[in-house]
């Protein structure tokens, strides 16, 4: 019953959402229902489940479509880690019921010879080497 009441009040706020579309200044209203979260900060994980870094930030298209995530990996309380890019297709979110891990399709070992990631300083910015798992 519970995820009926959710989908009818989304329901009902796309609607309202859409007959203000033409007005700029409408609101819209999202009701969480638990299936989208934040993945800034969360822990990434190895397929061997060790954890080996956290995301900082998340690369986008030109049309808003992620791209890459930067991971912090390695280091001690901030001392020794770096940064680094990997492609998003890499990436795997696990259901909330699993702690919403992020699960990497790479090993530690293969992360180290990533290059590091440095933010553009300019617009446009230039391309950026992404980290790709290695084929199946």
């Amino acid at each position: 019953m519970d995820s009926r009441v959710a989908l009818l009040s989304f329901a009902l706020a796309l609607a309202a959402a859409s007959a203000r579309a033409d007005d700029p200044q409408a609101e819209q209203t999202i009701i969480y229902t638990g299936e989208a979260t934040s993945i800034l900060g969360r822990s990434v994980r190895d397929p061997g489940g060790n954890a080996i870094g956290r995301v900082v930030d998340v690369l986008v298209d030109e049309t808003g479509q992620p791209r890459a995530a930067v991971i912090d990996i390695g280091g001690f309380m901030g001392v020794g880690n770096r940064r680094i890019a990997v492609a998003w297709r890499a990436m795997h979110f696990q259901p909330v019921a699993e702690h919403g891990q992020i699960l990497l399709e790479m090993s530690a070992d293969q992360l180290k010879s990533v290059p590091e990631y440095r933010r553009p300083a300019s617009l446009p910015a230039p391309p950026v080497t992404v980290a790709v798992p290695p084929p199946k």
